[in-house]
């Protein structure tokens, strides 16, 4: 054989080696690294359904995003991400960037839980679903990672489940203690986190059962949770106290004339005190003033800064010249205990205008429920919402000495009744309400009499109470506008009683803190024959659900509020509440009769919850009056509806017209008040004699606002 042969041979077997060892390498060699954003920016499409702006992802918009997303992926050493933010700001957004990112590169088991299972149901349906299904790398139909809907064998995504390769999404309810327990989980989402519930069911905190299913993957480093919700009160807010225990990211905007970055605040804004209200903001390093259009400019320049303290207490300047960037920079640059958190604001949110924000604020006022929602939904900071209770001597004093119980002064315009029900009698606190929500107490006494049987004792005092209705100041009188009566005790009575009448409502004071002022109606009555026994019936009486903490955080903000924080123009201030001259202490004294306090719950965390000091019907009396002004939903009236009104009850009040016999042709009612009570008694009924003139039912008054929320029941 020659030797050249040999030397041609060798070598063709050497070169075939040579592609065996590259071959083998190409499929050991690990993946290059992809971050959150760089996989958003390849594969994510924002649905038509699901965004005002379909199409690729971009972070022209949003930079602020950029280093959220980043901060979730393997890469990043930290276990926790927290964000603060307001509603709309692209914070879920993100969130569902990175689970992407999971489903195609790290894949593993995970949870996504929201404030309940169909909150969770209807995030996969409007958002999720629609971007598995434009986005390629994800769609099942295009050959991606995720499995489809329908599955032979029965292992595919369900309406619970997103099944891909090597992995999973369980959707869960903070409310549902079911579903947060029994797996194990890699990851978890936890969106809208100060919405949920403080327990769920009766078992603990949902947030701790959600950190328990990741546990065993913390323990090797491998675990990763993303905390994003709105804000609520001052220190009942979850997301804030996650977010202090953080590095506290803040987001500087940069100047466009001289690069300095500033954490800019809503009150840094500079407007004009009307509109247009040509909001800019002002640079304090170089007096440059920026405009709504440079907004995307400065968020360019952007940088999130650490404003956590660190060993020493040193804290950024609010203003960090463009000389002094990179000192402060690397603060804290894998988190503080494991943790990033980051706080998007209302100033830097690309999805909303200054002036519009600017416009939201003086809608709101001194109200405390828009400011609240202005403070947690628009700027996205937690809301001091500072319901001390005032004293009750305090409220005493503001007596107004030229009007009396159980006759309405002028100003009320529309008129609600709540009733406590007690086993030996019902409560019942009779309010008039005008603009700016001010109220006028127009009644309050104890109906006594037993509340077991329906139709007798108190109930047929009630009924005889509830059809005389509201005298007002002219004789004149008119229906309630709606009645709410509580079902928390002798339910059975109490539907039978609101089941007759058409202004009447069953309500139920729920507790927790974020739940709204009237939200949700169940079902009392309950089929008893037929193919539907035992399911609810459609027709039968309703018990709608009241969000009592949060209003009686309203209430003790208007009881707070003397004539002299009333505004220029204004004879007193929003929510004022009047009372007249013979009002009882004992009034006073139930209307003050509980406060918040903070509490440990089972877990051991800090929890504000009303406490009772004392009888406090009234206060439970108002709480329901406070929820059926939304029922009716005044606080949407226009100035019309308002000027409508006081024209009817002008119309009543007008000197009655006499007859041909020289008599009031409208009939009279002399009002027979009985003595106070004696210190420490019940209050004793009032008795008025027998008046056969019906009082006037005002037009367009009872369940003014039913037909919406029936529509939201449904």
């Amino acid at each position: 054989m020659p030797d050249h042969a040999f030397d041609v041979s060798f070598a063709a077997e050497l070169s075939d080696v040579g592609f065996l060892y590259r071959a083998a390498a190409a499929a050991i060699r690990p993946e290059a690294p992809l971050t959150v954003s760089d996989w958003a920016l390849r594969h994510r499409r924002l649905s038509a359904e699901a965004s005002s702006q379909p199409g690729p992802w971009t972070h022209d918009a949003m930079p602020y995003l950029v280093e959220i997303m980043d901060a979730l992926g393997p890469e990043d050493p930290c276990h926790t991400v927290t964000l603060i933010k307001p509603a709309q700001s692209g914070g879920s957004a993100a969130g569902e960037n990175w689970l992407g990112h999971m489903m195609c590169r790290e894949p593993g088991p995970a949870m996504y839980v929201q404030a309940t299972i169909k909150a969770a149901k209807d995030w996969k349906t409007e958002k999720f679903d629609p971007m598995i299904r434009d986005s390629d790398a994800l769609a099942p139909a295009k050959g991606g990672v995720v499995a489809p809907q329908k599955s032979r064998d029965g292992k595919g995504t369900t309406s619970d489940r997103i099944v891909f390769n090597g992995g999973f999404i369980l959707l869960a309810g903070a409310n549902s203690a079911a579903t947060l327990r029994q797996h194990s989980i890699r990851y978890v989402l936890k969106d809208d986190i100060d919405a949920w519930d403080d327990m769920a069911g009766r078992e603990s905190d949902p947030d701790k059962m959600a950190d328990a299913r990741v546990k065993s993957y913390r323990r090797f480093g491998l675990s990763k949770a993303f905390e994003v919700s709105s804000p609520v009160e001052k220190q009942r807010s979850r997301i804030a106290r996650k977010y202090a225990a953080g590095d506290r990211r803040r987001w500087h905007m940069g100047c466009t004339a001289c690069g300095a970055l500033t954490d800019f605040e809503w009150e840094d804004v500079v407007r004009e005190p009307v509109a247009p209200f040509r909001c800019r903001l002002v640079c304090p390093t170089c007096g440059a003033e920026h405009r709504q259009g440079d907004r995307e400019a400065m968020n360019a320049l952007g940088l999130w800064i650490s404003t956590a303290p660190d060993a020493d207490g040193v804290v950024p300047p609010k203003t960090i010249a463009s000389d002094e960037i990179e000192a402060w920079r690397g603060r804290f640059p894998n988190g503080r205990n494991g943790r990033k958190s980051y706080a998007i604001t209302g100033v830097m949110n690309y999805l909303e205008t200054w002036d519009h924000l600017a416009e939201k604020d003086v809608d709101a006022g001194t109200d405390p429920v828009a400011r609240k929602a202005f403070e947690c939904d628009d700027l996205g900071r937690d809301y001091d919402a500072k319901d001390a209770v005032v004293a009750w001597e305090i409220l005493s004093a503001r007596r107004e000495g030229d009007w009396t119980l159980r006759r309405a002064p002028v100003g009320p315009l529309a008129f609600t009744l709540g009733v406590d029900v007690q086993g030996y009698g019902v409560y019942v606190e009779s309010l008039g309400w005008g603009p700016n929500r001010e109220n006028w107490l127009i009644d309050a006494q104890l109906l006594p009499g037993e509340t077991d049987a329906s139709g007798e004792g108190a109930w047929a005092r009630l009924a005889d109470y509830v059809e005389r209705g509201v005298r007002l100041a002219s004789g004149a009188r008119v229906q309630f506008d709606l009645v709410g009566v509580d079902s928390g005790y002798n339910a059975e009575a109490v539907y039978d009683f609101t089941r007759k009448r058409v202004n009447c409502i069953a309500v139920k004071g729920k507790d927790g803190w974020s739940r709204p002022a009237i939200y949700r109606a169940e079902s009392a009555d309950i089929l008893k024959g037929g193919l539907s026994a035992g399911k609810a019936s459609k027709a039968g009486v309703k018990v709608w659900l009241i969000g009592g903490w949060s209003l009686k955080s309203a209430i003790m903000v208007y009881l707070s509020r003397g004539l002299e924080a009333a505004e220029p123009g204004q004879s007193a201030p929003r929510g004022y509440c009047h009372f007249p001259a013979d009002t009882s202490e004992d009034y006073f004294r139930q209307l003050t009769s509980e406060s918040v306090q903070l509490e440990k719950d089972s877990s051991g965390e800090p929890r504000r919850v009303w406490v009772k000091h004392g009888a406090n019907h009234y206060l439970d009396c108002r709480t329901y009056n406070a929820a059926l002004s939304h029922f009716l939903n005044l606080w949407n009236w226009p100035e019309e509806r308002w000027a409508e009104r006081a024209a009817q009850i002008a119309a009543l009040s007008a000197p009655a017209q006499t007859s041909l016999f020289g008599d009031d042709a409208a009939g009279g009612r002399e009002v027979v008040v009985v003595p106070e009570p004696v210190d420490g008694a019940p209050d004793a009924p009032v008795a008025e004699a027998p008046d056969a003139t019906p009082p006037a039912r005002l037009r367009a008054s009872p369940f003014a606002g039913l037909d919406r929320l029936a529509q939201l029941n449904r």
